[in-house]
C-alpha cells in the first residue's frame, strides 16, 4: 500500500471514530459538531458516512477531558479537500470557542457585529426570508379558514397550499434569531385575510414592510408590496387604503371608484398611487409636504360600504358610493375622484363617525351630517335630499341599520326613518303606566 492510500485510509478512520465520538459527547453542547463532520466525510471520501448503531454510541456528560480528546483526534485528521476542510475546521471552532450565536452577542468595547443577515434588524430579516419564500404560516391558520364547501374549493385551496409549502417553514428554524423574529412578527405586526369564490387574498405586515399573496392565474407566492414603508393599513372589507411617507396608495376593490379613480366594476387593482386632481386645496397641501411626510396630510381616513372620506387640515375629501350625497353634483367624466365634501365655508372637520349610508363630520361641538334621508333617517324632521345639513342634536355615536339609525347622544338612543314594530311596541311598554 502507497503512503498516500495510508493517509487516505488513516484519515478515514479516525473521522469515523471522531463522528462516533461526537455523537455520544457533544448532544449538551450548542452547535451540530457530528452534522458537520458527516458532511465533511462525504465531501472529502464521496461516500456516504457508515451507519452507527445505537449500541455503538452511548451520550455520555459533556466534560472538557472528553471535548479534548475530540479535539486532539481531530486534530490528526490530514488537511481534507477545501470543501471538506472548512467543515472541519468549523467543527474544531464549535468545540473550542462555541458557535457563532445569532443573538444575545456580548461584544467587547468598540467591537461591532459582523456583516450578516441574521445581524440585521428584525424587519429586515423578516423581510428577507418572507421575500425568499419561507412560509409565515406555521399553524396552517390560512388553509383552514378557507371554506371547504364553497365551488372550486379543492382548486384553491390546492393552489394555498402551493404558496405555503411546508419546506418554507423551515427556514424559521435556521438560526435563533429568525424563529425569534417570526415571533415578534406575529405577535407585533397585521395580516389580512380575503377570499370570495375564486379569489383569495392575504398580507402580513410588520415594521413597515408589507407582503401579499393574491392567489389568481398567475401569482401564487407573497409578494413585496411595491410602495413606499407602510404607517397604516385602513380597511373595508376587500379594499385597502395605505399611509406611507410618500403618500397614499390604494389597491383591491374599487367597483364603486372609492380609491378614488375609475376601474372595471369587479376588478381587483393594483398598488396605486392615490391622487387629487378635483381637489386642488388637497393637492396642493400634499406638494408642500416634505418628500418624506406626506402622510402628515391626512388628520383622518374613514372608510364604509365602498365610500372613503380623507381629513385633511385644508378640508374633507370624498369618493365612492353614491358620493353626490356628500359632494353634491359632479361632473360625469370625473364622479370617480376624490372630491371636497359640501360643507359651509370655514368647516373643516377634524373628526369623522361613518356608518352605511350616513357620515357625520365634527368641527369641535359642531357636527354636520350627510348620506341617505330615506324615511327621514338622518333624524332631520324630513325626507328631503341633503348635502352637508347641521345636525339638531348632539351625536356621540351612530349605530346604522338597513331601514333606520339609531344615534346616541350622551345616554339616550334616538331612533331615526323606519322604526320596526318591536322597537315601537318596546318604546310603548316603557311608557306605560
Amino acid at each position: 500500500m502507497s503512503s498516500t492510500d495510508s493517509t487516505h485510509a488513516a484519515a478515514r478512520e479516525v473521522l469515523i471514530s471522531a463522528f462516533r465520538l461526537s455523537v455520544a459527547i457533544t448532544a449538551s453542547i450548542p452547535g451540530d459538531v457530528p452534522t458537520l463532520l458527516k458532511e465533511a466525510f462525504s465531501r472529502h471520501f464521496d461516500e456516504q458516512m457508515p451507519a452507527i448503531h445505537d449500541a455503538e454510541t452511548t451520550n455520555t456528560p459533556t466534560s472538557a477531558a472528553s471535548l479534548d480528546s475530540l479535539t486532539a483526534m481531530l486534530s490528526e485528521i490530514p488537511p481534507l479537500a477545501p470543501a471538506a476542510q472548512v467543515l472541519l475546521d468549523r467543527a474544531r471552532s464549535i468545540i473550542t470557542n462555541g458557535p457563532p450565536l445569532s443573538m444575545n452577542v456580548e461584544l467587547a468595547a468598540g467591537q461591532e457585529l459582523p456583516a450578516a443577515l441574521h445581524t440585521l434588524n428584525q424587519g429586515a430579516v423578516w423581510a428577507c426570508l418572507l421575500g425568499g419564500g419561507a412560509n409565515p404560516d406555521l399553524e396552517d391558520r390560512v388553509l383552514e379558514e378557507y371554506p371547504e364547501e364553497w365551488p372550486d374549493a379543492i382548486e384553491m385551496r390546492d393552489k394555498i397550499r402551493d404558496a405555503l409549502t411546508p419546506e418554507g417553514k423551515c427556514l424559521w428554524f435556521l438560526c435563533r434569531k429568525f424563529f425569534f423574529t417570526l415571533n415578534v412578527a406575529e405577535k407585533d405586526g397585521e395580516c389580512n385575510q380575503y377570499y370570495w369564490r375564486e379569489r383569495f387574498y392575504h398580507h402580513r405586515m410588520y415594521m413597515g414592510r408589507l407582503f401579499m399573496l393574491c392567489i389568481d392565474d398567475y401569482d401564487t407566492s407573497f409578494t413585496r408590496a411595491r410602495m413606499p414603508r407602510a404607517l397604516e393599513v385602513c380597511i373595508e372589507w376587500s379594499t385597502y387604503i395605505d399611509r406611507t411617507p410618500k403618500g397614499l396608495w390604494g389597491w383591491g376593490e374599487n367597483k364603486h371608484g372609492q380609491l378614488g379613480f375609475e376601474s372595471s366594476y369587479r376588478e381587483f387593482v393594483d398598488l396605486t398611487r392615490l391622487t387629487f386632481p378635483a381637489c386642488p386645496k388637497v393637492a396642493e397641501l400634499e406638494a408642500s409636504q416634505p418628500p418624506w411626510e406626506k402622510h402628515r396630510m391626512v388628520t383622518a381616513l374613514s372608510m364604509e360600504e365602498d365610500q372613503t372620506f380623507i381629513l385633511t387640515p385644508v378640508g374633507t375629501v370624498m369618493a365612492g358610493f353614491n358620493a353626490q350625497r356628500y359632494v353634491g353634483p359632479v361632473d360625469r367624466a370625473i364622479r370617480n375622484h376624490f372630491h371636497p365634501v359640501a360643507v359651509p365655508t370655514g368647516f373643516v372637520p377634524d373628526h369623522i363617525m361613518q356608518g352605511s349610508r350616513v357620515a357625520i363630520l365634527s368641527m369641535g361641538d359642531r357636527q354636520m351630517i350627510g348620506g341617505s334621508n330615506w324615511d327621514g333617517r338622518l333624524g332631520l324632521g324630513h325626507e328631503n335630499w341633503v348635502t352637508g345639513f347641521d345636525l339638531p342634536f348632539r351625536v356621540d355615536r351612530i349605530m346604522p341599520d338597513i331601514d333606520f339609525n339609531i344615534f346616541l347622544s350622551g345616554r339616550q338612543p334616538l331612533f331615526a326613518g323606519m322604526v320596526p314594530f318591536d322597537i315601537q311596541d318596546t318604546a310603548r311598554m316603557t311608557r306605560s303606566p
